[in-house]
């Protein structure tokens, strides 16, 4: 666009809303409209809205079709395709345990589900950045923590620091890399069994000691 026509344009510089914000607002406007609404659902809609309202508020108009009038988190989830929290708090503790049979069972759990594996590998990762910030604060300093801050804080004591920003890191290429598999859970597999290749062996830390 030339520069003469810009100088005359209003021009707005429009950032990503935190996914807190979004979701007061869509409690503010179901609230109003009289819409019954479960707060995990609520959530899951500001997650997937990636910071525009718009999106968020046209993803609750379809999360309300779609239960019926209400929203619930189950209904919600099925319609994202979103995973279930259980799914990734397991995974990472197989992976920490280097339980690789484990890892690829519950790979195949999310096959049958129809689980999205793209979503599972953004959701490992996270879960992955939270437990690294629990392992640069003192535990002192955790304060009082919801269930799901539990468990990952629980997590987070179970694998060393460098582990866990390895971890995040092939989470984010394997995201990445997913449109380049045969096809998305054979990409998710391969992330995964690469989660278990690089995880430093017991053996091999205990000789270099």
């Amino acid at each position: 666009i030339p520069v003469t026509v810009l100088s005359r344009c209003l021009q707005f510089n429009l950032r990503p809303m935190a996914p807190e914000t979004v979701f007061e607002h869509l409690q503010a406007v179901l609230q109003t409209e009289g819409v019954a609404a479960e707060a995990p659902a609520l959530r899951l809609l500001a997650k997937a809205a990636r910071g525009s309202m718009r999106d968020a508020l046209s993803l609750t108009d379809q999360g309300i079709a779609f239960g019926a009038g209400h929203l619930t988190e189950a209904a919600v989830r099925q319609m994202l395709g979103a995973v279930d929290d259980s799914y990734i708090f397991e995974l990472l503790s197989a992976l920490a345990r280097g339980d690789g049979q484990r890892v690829v069972q519950i790979a195949d759990d999310l096959r049958v589900a129809g689980l999205s594996a793209a979503n599972t590998l953004e959701d490992m990762a996270s879960v992955l950045q939270k437990m690294a910030v629990y392992q640069t604060l003192d535990s002192a300093n955790w304060g009082n923590l919801s269930e799901d801050e539990q468990k990952i804080a629980t997590l987070a004591l179970t694998l060393p620091a460098d582990e866990t920003q390895l971890l995040y890191s092939l989470c984010i290429h394997g995201r990445a890399e997913l449109g380049l598999a045969p096809d998305e859970y054979a990409g998710l597999v391969m992330s995964l069994l690469r989660l278990l290749a690089f995880k430093p062996a017991a053996g091999n830390s205990a000789s270099k000691g």
